[in-house]
């Protein structure tokens, strides 16, 4: 074409190389050159864009809206959202960004313009962000400090000890109870007390992410396996965890199908990563944890019974805060130290504090206690915090604490942790240990938008 006399080859070389189009129109927008991404995404050679200009393709109904038309008439920069067919015959999304060239006398010579698939750039998008999420929350962490856990109770004590002969061993271990009772706290013991304690521990909720990600995050892909798929194919997160721990939270909402490609993992002792056909091995240790019965997933045929049996090989039930009191004042001053540490404050609370927390239900567990003591050191504007700084969710009508409530429904769980979390929706979905999503459903389900 012209532009090829006015361009070094090495130019084109790298234009052709970007992973997003580039077409070069004269001053009567007629193609002068476009890149390899163009002519993949349309299916059509150089030879096609040849004499035509972007009112031919109009015309044609290639595309709908000429963008270059506007950068000619306003002489700037414009950015459109334009609609044409590929070459697989389907209709496309693009952002396409016309920019003028302008000649010595400030009249448009030639526009340049970059086109971008929508649907690539979101798959793009959330596979980067869900990798830098899973950079924070799902690295490898291997503690200098020994974890300790925090109580008072016999039935602690006893649970404690029975899950440090299960964690000398290397048998799955599935962690159940309600939400915030600190199963991704015992997670982290067991892996710190284990024959794998010197490896890395991988975690990965569930509940978090699309099927589609939770496969490409566990298992990994090969080069090429699906669109937006890095260059260099990537690790899964159970290859990440060989030599060392991998921790399934809330493995109750793993859809079925990868259910059962973890159990031939489980099986098999290895994996095989997406688009590939070769297995590689792996040895680790996996610790799931559950705030549903499996049972009762099993029974609705959400969740595989032969999956189920492998992971009940040493079963571990947490027990809500409200059924072990004693360790209610141990955890409130351990939150209380750590807070007043990490903001540089002098407090204490007054014995009373106690004896209302003491009273309380705690629907959200541990978790629950440890915002309402962060909230309470944050907001007191004195040193002895007293019963006047308790939030008002944890008093019934009558104004005293709520009791012992431990069939209290689905929905008035919600409205607490909504009340708590100050409405917040994204803290509420933590603090409930559910995803965003399903918090949004729920709270449409129940009316409490």
């Amino acid at each position: 074409m012209v532009m090829n006399e006015l361009l070094l080859p090495d130019l084109f070389t790298l234009l052709d190389s970007l992973d997003w189009g580039i077409s070069i129109f004269d001053e009567n927008g007629k193609f002068l050159w476009v890149n390899r991404y163009v002519l993949k995404c349309s299916g059509r050679p150089r030879k096609f864009y040849e004499g035509k200009s972007v009112y031919d393709f109009q015309s044609l109904g290639i595309l709908d809206t000429p963008v270059c038309s506007e950068v000619f008439r306003l002489k700037k920069k414009v950015t459109h959202l334009q609609y044409s067919y590929t070459g697989s015959g389907t209709l496309g999304e693009f952002i396409v960004t016309a920019t003028p060239i302008f000649d010595s006398n400030g009249n448009v010579k030639y526009a340049v313009a970059d086109r971008m698939d929508v649907r690539h750039l979101k798959a793009r998008h959330e596979l980067v962000l869900r990798e830098r999420q899973q950079h924070d929350a799902s690295k490898i962490k291997v503690e200098s400090k020994k974890l300790e856990l925090i109580y008072r109770s016999g039935v602690m004590e006893k649970l404690v000890k029975d899950v440090e002969r299960a964690a000398a061993v290397a048998s799955v271990i599935l962690l159940q109870g309600e939400s915030g009772t600190g199963k991704e706290v015992f997670a982290h013991y067991i892996h710190e007390n284990s024959p794998y304690r010197n490896g890395p521990m991988i975690e990965i909720n569930c509940a978090s992410m699309p099927e589609s990600l939770l496969e490409s995050e566990l298992f990994g892909y090969t080069k090429g396996a699906f669109t937006g798929a890095l260059n260099t194919g990537k690790e899964g997160l159970i290859e990440a965890a060989d030599k060392g721990t991998l921790f399934l939270d809330e493995i109750n909402s793993m859809p079925l199908g990868l259910q059962a490609k973890l159990l031939r993992v489980l099986e098999s002792k290895s994996i095989t990563r997406i688009g590939s056909t070769k297995p590689i091995d792996v040895d680790f240790r996996l610790i799931a944890a559950t705030n549903r019965s499996l049972v009762e997933c099993v029974e609705e045929r959400i969740f595989r019974a032969d999956l189920y049996y492998r992971l009940n090989v040493i079963p571990v039930t947490i027990p809500p805060l409200r059924e072990r009191k004693e360790d209610i004042p141990v955890l409130t001053d351990f939150f209380l130290d750590k807070f007043c540490d990490r903001y540089s404050l002098q407090k204490k609370f007054a014995k009373r504090v106690y004896r209302t927390f003491e009273a309380y239900s705690w629907p959200g567990n541990v978790r629950e206690l440890k915002n309402i003591v962060e909230r309470m050191v944050i907001m007191s504007t004195v040193s002895t915090i007293t019963i006047n700084e308790i939030p008002q969710s944890m008093f019934s009508e009558n104004g005293f604490p709520a009791g012992p409530e431990p069939e209290m429904d689905e929905k008035e769980r919600i409205r607490r942790a909504l009340e708590i979390n100050n409405g917040h929706r994204e803290k509420t979905a933590r603090y409930l240990n559910i995803s965003r999503r399903t918090l949004q459903y729920k709270l449409k389900k129940y009316g409490l938008n």
